[in-house]
């Protein structure tokens, strides 16, 4: 069913607010795809932080026009669909990085971080990324490490001393 003008007013209102708040973004033409595997990359907007819409090129255009993605506006050709993140991007691109590896007929368009327009061998690099808990832990991990050598040293001095004293008395017996 066709939208009349004040939805798709509403809709272009909807993306754009989405696309502002956007660290990530993500355009490719699904052409190709079954509504069945169109469906599983829609999954994919369960996740907390991910927007996945099938945009109209000119309605995409128009939401991107005054964002800081706007050179993307430049390549959107054919059925897009547009892809966002606001929280983590490195789990988002894996979450589509993993995608597109099972599905060959998507193909990227454009990807961009924080206004920056990366190139789409680059998904893989922003895949490799940690998601949050990932980089705490390994933070976490780097800051507890001296502190475990530090208490082994301690350590060290009383229980050598313990075992020196058992040596001597062993030998006395």
């Amino acid at each position: 069913m066709p939208l009349n003008l004040e939805q798709k007013k509403g809709l272009v209102k909807e993306v754009s607010e989405v696309i502002m708040n956007a660290d990530t973004l993500l355009t490719a033409d699904y052409r190709g795809l079954t509504a069945n595997q169109l469906g599983e990359f829609r999954k994919i907007a369960r996740n907390p932080g991910i927007y996945i819409k099938v945009v109209k090129n000119n309605m995409l255009k128009m939401a991107l026009k005054d964002s800081q993605y706007s050179s993307i506006g430049e390549k959107i050709t054919g059925p897009q669909i547009l892809a966002t993140s606001n929280d983590n991007p490195g789990e988002f691109a894996k979450l589509v990085k993993n995608f597109i590896d099972e599905h060959k007929n998507i193909e990227l368009k454009s990807l961009a971080y924080k206004g920056n327009e990366l190139d789409l061998v680059e998904i893989k690099k922003l895949a490799s990324l940690p998601t949050y808990e990932e980089a705490i832990s390994r933070l976490m991990s780097v800051m507890q490490a001296p502190i475990q050598k530090l208490m082994a040293t301690v350590n060290a001095v009383p229980a050598k001393m313990v075992r020196t004293l058992d040596a001597v008395k062993q030998s006395k017996n």
